[in-house]
């Protein structure tokens, strides 16, 4: 699945620019629905959490993909479901953390996407939503591999989709 961590990743980094934010990354679930592996992820910290593996419903990001809901968390200390222990194996503490699960068009969640100190208006119903879409379309990515004959990058369209949205959510965006 290296095509699906380049166009992944991709996404990954054009959605941390869309939130001005520290970090951002993309976390899928095994094939049980046991864990979370981060698969992809830019900015701080990106290095140390890409092939971490823990509980699904751990986490801020562990939460989203058990509800199958987007959430923004601006305090991040105070919030009991917080991962310091993960954070702090990164070399990153942030401060506040927004994620939307990965959700198939057949309504499985398959991964979470997180994003780590934004710098926009992160309560906002409009920016769950816009990360919601961006979560559903990366979703769309990973299907897209799981069913393209390897070496196949009939899904790198997806990808582009991904950056598309982003740009037009960037110049739709409330200022």
């Amino acid at each position: 699945m290296a095509g699906l961590e380049d166009v992944l990743g991709r996404s990954v980094q054009a959605t941390r620019a869309l939130f001005a934010a520290a970090a951002c990354s993309v976390a899928l679930v095994d094939d049980e629905g046991e864990t979370l592996t981060y698969v992809v992820a830019d900015g701080a910290g990106a290095a140390e959490i890409v092939g971490v593996t823990i509980p699904v419903g751990r986490g801020i990001g562990g939460w989203a993909a058990m509800s199958g809901q987007p959430i923004a968390v601006r305090d991040v200390q105070s919030d009991a479901r917080f991962a310091r222990d993960v954070a702090e194996a990164t070399n990153y503490v942030p401060s506040a953390i927004l994620a939307a699960p990965l959700v198939t068009p057949e309504g499985e969640v398959i991964g979470v996407t997180s994003v780590l100190d934004p710098s926009v208006d992160e309560a906002s119903d409009w920016t769950l939503h816009v990360l919601g879409t961006l979560a559903s379309h990366m979703a769309l990515l990973v299907v897209g591999a799981r069913v393209a004959d390897p070496g196949a990058d009939g899904y790198a369209d997806l990808g582009h989709d991904v950056l598309r949205v982003v740009r037009e959510w960037l110049a739709a965006r409330p200022t």
